[in-house]
Formats: C-alpha cells, structure tokens, sequence
C-alpha cells in the first residue's frame, strides 16, 4: 500500500472518530437538556449551601410558687438575604415588599429615619456634628465630601449610595433606601450569606402574601423567632425590667459571646441582671437554597438550647397586693383632706422582706407601667412616644422608687437614733428625758409638734415612751447627747446611706447627714442643731425604701444584715439546678438588750392606745412592731410632707419586715394601712379582719 493510499485510511479513520465522539456529545446533550433536563436545571437551582442561625428561646422568668412573669410565644419575621440579582431589580423587589407590609399594617426597621425623615426632609433633630460622623462611618463618605443639608444627603442616597431609578417618587425612592439602610448598616452579615431581619412580629396577612409571591420578592424569607411575653407585667415591672434591641455599644463588648446586631438583650432588672443565665445557645442549620434564597432543603442542624429559667423570691400574690394598696391609699390620702393635705399625694414604694433569708418577698413602686411596651417594634411611633413619656417627669414610671427613691426617713430613724445613744452609754432603757414643749439647743429652737397643734407636752419620756409617741424633743436631746459621729457611725453599721448589694441595677446609695456631707453639700461647718435634726431623721438624710426595710429587718432578727436578693435560683429547661442564691449577711455588733429595749417601744408604736399607728393594728390578731415617720421637704408652705411606715411581724417571732414610702403622704400613720394589707395577705388573715382604711382617722393621733 503506498503512501496515498494509507493517509486515505488515517482521514477516514479520523473521520470516524469525530463522528463518533459527535454523536457522544450530541447524546449527552440530549439526556442533560431533554430525558433529565428538568430534574437538573432544578438541582442547578439547589447547589446554594447557606448556614442559618436558630435563635434559642430566653430563658422565663417565674415567682417563688412557679407563677409565669416572663415567658416567650412563637412571632414571624421577615428576612432578606443575598442573592444574584441586579441592582434595580433588588430595589423593585424592596419596595414591593414595603408595600405589603404597610398594607398589612405591620412595621419595619426604620433606622435610617434617626437621621433622614420624609416629607419634610430634614436632618431629625441631629446636630451638624452628629451627621458629619454619621456620613463617614456608615455612609462612606469621605471627609472633603460631607453634605450640609438633607436635600443633598437625600439625593446621595437615591442616585449615588442605591441607585433608585428615577421611575420611583421621592416617598418610593424613600421607602427603598429605608431597607436598603437597614441591610447597609449589616452589610458584613449581609454579603457573607447571613440573612437580615428587617420586620418582626409580622401578620399572618403579611406571612401568606411573602409565600405567595415569593417569586417576586427573590432573597425574602419568613422564620418564626420565639419573642418575648410579660404577664401582669404592670405589678411587677421595676423587678422585671424589660428586654430591647441590642445597641452598638452593648455589641462591642459581647459580639465575642455570640451576640449579633440582630438580638434582643436584657435592659433592665431582671432580665438585664440574669442575662447570662437566661440568653440561651443558639443553634445552627445547614441548607439548600435556589437561587431566590429560597430554602429547598434542610441538610443537617445543630439545634438551639433554650435559656435557663429564673426563679424569684417574689410571691406574684403579694405583689398584686403591694401594688393595689398603695395605689388605692395614695388615692385615699389625696382624697382625705384635713390640715397640711395638700391633696398631693401621687407615688410611692413598699417592700416587704424575710428577715430571716433577706429575699424580697415584695417590691413595688407607684406609678408602675407594663414593660411590654418595650417589645415593640423600636420604628413604631405610638410605642416610642408612650416609652418616652415613662421618663417624662417627676411622675414617671419607669423611675424605681424602692432602690432609687431617696427619702429623709423622719421619724422611722429614731429607732436608729435609740441604738446609738443606748450602745454608747449616753442613755439607759429608763432613761427619762423631760419634753417641756419646746427645747433650745446650740441657739436653734425645737419645739414639739404636740405643743405647737396646742395639745401640751409629753412631759418626762423613757425610751419605750419616746419611741410610741414619737417625740421629737427627747430625740432631738438624746442625739445632741451622743454626737453626730457615733449616730453616723451606727447608722452606717446598719445599712443606712449604703448599697445593700440587691441584685438588680441602678440601686441608689443615699446620703447619711454627718460632717463630710454638709461640708460636701453646703461647703459649711457642722453644728449641735444639725445633730438634733439628724436625729428625728431630716436635714440631709436620704435613705430608699430597700435600706430602710434591711435595717428594720436587721432589728427585727438581732442584728443580722443580710443581703437583700431577688433571685432565688436558676433553673436549666431539664430541671438542674444551675444556681442557688447564696444568703450572705454580716453581724451588726450590737447587744441584745438594746434591741429588745427598741423593739419594745416599737411594739407600743402599733399597740399602745396612745401610739402613732395604733388605730391601724388594734384589732389584728398578733403584735406588730413599727414605727411611722413624716419627713418634711422643705415645700411644706405648698406641698405635704413625705409619708413612711416600717415594720416587722410577728413582733415576738419575726419573718417579715416591711417599709412603705408615700411621696406627700401627709403622716407617717396614713401609709402604715398598706403595711397592714401586705402582712394580712402574707400571713393569710381573714378578710373580716381588714383595717377600714376608708375611715378619716383622728389627726392628734396620727402626728409622725
């Protein structure tokens, strides 16, 4: 065979190869496009792995008996996450997922507005300087650039930051960039696969409408998200606090525990001071998702451990008893009448405490507010509106007047007064001390309340005598007597003018009158009539309703100061117990007979017929030791005088103790009713033996 014909052989060969591998390709073709062409281009549609978060369910928050104050339910949000398609077709998809949410009256995150508003377009309030940080850290714009008026940062938004097509309206364009803020603002978790929640607590409307045109709306997703839920939220509120969005700072410092500009974190109280305990791990799941970020197919998950339970020292019981009684006396002593009412009484605080464990049985503070506000949406106007009037005024709300309220404790500080004087030796028990009516001492004169309304003097006073009619001339000589550095001294012992430690935050520390302060205050010299006046319990003392309640109960037990505590332990979703609050207290080196000296001339305060709350307790089944005070304020011209009561029972066995502060309350005796209703409830004592607390009682034995 030549040469021709054998290079003839090798095309034909050739030939035959590529026809071959031809019909190979072409068959291929055939079975990717026609026989399975549909099962892969769905499979091209599934090849997307994404990982989600699955966010744990809080732990809840229950009374000492199990009774639910904070627990979770199930709520829909509504998230976007990343997907391929083009600009304009993303802001399309935007706005028509905005205009289903208005429609269905449900709300998105609106951040954007705490800069930029619409209609009219303005800077909302923000200084230049504000909004020049504003421009450079989130928008991006560099220094040389920054915009000086709305308008412009409006249009840099629409044309240059979004590209909104100029089809939409400057109320379209806005709603768009509205979004589009929200997912810059994330834009990290955003362009690394996570999704953004951009609407909370949607409508079953909403839901249905997202499903059913999620072919519209490409990268829109709907989870259901456990959401927090308050029950009688109102009688316990200051307690409880509230949980909110996490804010930039609070993410700062615990982004490395977790934490995702998504959450929600405890604020306040409780839910802020057991956050640790009560935030649970979240889970994770992988997925399939097609190419609109649509879920195709679960893969594997790892699931969410949900938050430990918090159980309280609070009995929801007494609670709801606290809070009744104080709002109803208030109203009651408002409505009264009489001399030196000013019918002006408007808040007030009690708390009630074991004097044996320092839990906190009850405390409550008046006006209250039901922390589910805070649950809204933070782009809700009616919700923000009424959250701001919680910090409005004198009167607001959210102001906890059981660890914040700061009061001169009038004569509910004499017992203090009889502790330092008898520990120090400036008196006995039988002492006896004249009241001539009026006394002067370091050039200021006292005179007593009793002379002054015409109705005489005590004459000459022991303790016990003292402390049941509440005489302001023997405690004015018997704490000139001891100096102010040893009342200072044992105030101090007892808690007064010091954090107890209670375990939730913002507890005020008060203020002790002695040297330091008034030098501190007044920038003058301590005098032997400031003494005298520290001793009844005005000038510059200032003490709250929890440091007033820890020193009666520290009396009440023998001298020990115990911590006061909410939490009384934590509880895993299995049942371990996680915690268990430790009682911690300190010996307060007083003798016993000086308290029992104290103790029985509180005793005579509630049950002598000449005491200062005697009327109040004269028919209750057991002895109560307390002991009224009436602080003046200085506004005595134009306002009545702050109201307290202290107390524990049963005076011979103690196991509670309770302090009651009505701000313009009149007289101390006018709030011990509220004490009263606290012990029968706690003691669980027939109604039949409820004090009438509708009755207008006899002002010349309800004086301090």
């Amino acid at each position: 065979m030549n040469l021709k014909e054998k290079l003839k052989d090798r095309y034909v060969v050739l030939g035959m190869f590529f026809v071959l591998f031809g019909v190979i390709i072409l068959l291929q073709l055939i079975n990717l496009q026609i026989i399975h062409g549909q099962e892969y281009d769905e499979a091209s549609q599934r090849k997307v792995l994404k990982e989600r978060r699955i966010v744990a369910q809080r732990g809840n928050i229950l009374d000492t008996y199990g009774v639910p104050i904070a627990v979770n339910r199930q709520g829909f949000i509504v998230q976007v996450v990343k997907t391929g398609i083009k600009n304009d077709e993303f802001n399309e998809m935007v706005l028509r997922l905005v205009e289903i949410l208005e429609k269905n009256g449900d709300t998105y995150y609106k951040k954007l507005s705490k800069y930029l508003t619409f209609n009219p377009i303005t800077f909302n309030g923000k200084s230049m300087d504000e909004i020049e940080k504003w421009q450079e850290e989130v928008l991006g714009v560099k220094q040389g650039e920054i915009m000086r008026s709305p308008e412009e940062v409006f249009a840099y938004l629409r044309d240059k930051k979004f590209k909104i097509d100029k089809k939409y309206t400057d109320e379209e364009a806005y709603k768009i960039m509205t979004l589009r803020y929200e997912i810059l603002i994330n834009e990290w978790y955003f362009n690394t696969g996570n999704s953004i929640t951009i609407a909370k607590d949607v409508s079953q409307k909403t839901v249905a409408e997202v499903e059913e045109k999620h072919h519209l709306l490409p990268g829109v997703s709907i989870d259901i998200q456990p959401m927090r839920k308050y029950i009688d939220g109102e009688l316990v509120a200051h307690v409880l606090g509230y949980v909110g969005a996490i804010n930039s700072k609070q993410l700062e410092s615990l982004k490395d525990e977790g934490y995702t500009a998504n959450d929600v974190i405890g604020q306040t109280g409780i839910e802020l001071a057991a956050e640790k305990y009560l935030r649970g791990k979240d889970g994770q799941k992988r997925i399939e998702v097609d190419i609109n970020g649509r879920l195709t197919e679960e893969l594997n998950s790892i699931p969410a451990i949900p938050g430990n339970d918090v159980i309280l020292t609070l009995d929801m019981n007494l609670q709801k008893v606290a809070m009744e009684s104080l709002e109803r006396n208030i109203k009651r002593i408002r409505e009264m009448g009489g001399k030196n009412n000013f019918g002006d009484a408007f808040a007030g605080a009690a708390v009630a405490m074991d004097v044996n464990s320092g839990e906190i049985l009850a405390m409550v503070s008046y006006p209250t507010y039901d922390p589910s506000i805070f649950l809204a949406s933070p782009d809700n106007k009616e919700a923000q509106k009424a959250i701001a009037q919680l910090f409005a005024d004198e009167t607001a709300p959210s102001f906890n007047r059981a660890i914040q309220g700061a009061y001169a404790p009038g004569s509910t500080f004499k017992p203090l007064t009889a502790i330092a004087a008898l520990e120090e030796g400036v008196v006995t028990p039988e002492t006896k001390i004249a009241d001539p009516g009026k006394v002067n001492i370091g050039g200021w004169e006292f005179v007593c309340l009793e002379y002054r309304q015409g109705l005489g003097a005590h004459g000459m006073l022991n303790l016990v005598d003292a402390l049941k009619t509440s005489c302001n001339i023997y405690f004015h000589q018997v704490g000139y007597r001891t100096t102010i550095d040893k009342i200072d001294k044992w105030a101090k012992l007892f808690g007064l003018g010091e954090l107890t430690g209670i375990d939730i935050d913002g507890e005020y520390k008060g203020i002790r009158a002695n040297k330091e302060t008034k030098k501190k205050l007044r920038n003058d010299d301590w005098r032997p009539a400031d003494t005298a006046q520290t001793a009844i319990g005005q000038f510059d003392n200032a003490f709250t309703p929890i440091q007033l309640v820890n020193y009666i109960s520290t009396i009440a037990n023998g001298g020990k100061k115990y911590k006061p505590h909410l939490i009384k332990k934590v509880v895993s979703y299995d049942g371990t117990v996680v915690k268990e609050t430790e009682i911690e207290y300190e010996r307060v080196p007083v003798k016993k007979e000086t308290l029992d000296a104290v103790k029985k001339g509180m005793v005579a305060v509630t049950n002598a017929t000449d005491g200062t709350a005697s009327e109040v307790f004269k028919d209750f089944p057991f002895e109560v030791a307390g002991k009224t005070g009436t602080a003046e304020t200085g506004y005595e011209s134009s306002r009545s005088s702050n109201a307290l009561f202290v107390c524990y029972a049963p005076a011979d066995d103690p196991k509670i103790a309770v302090a009651v502060v009505v701000e313009r309350g009149v007289w101390g005796a006018y709030t011990a009713p509220i004490a009263r209703d606290i012990l029968e409830a706690y003691f669980g004592l027939n109604e039949k033996q409820k004090f009438d607390d509708t009755a207008k009682p006899d002002e010349a034995v309800f004086t301090r």
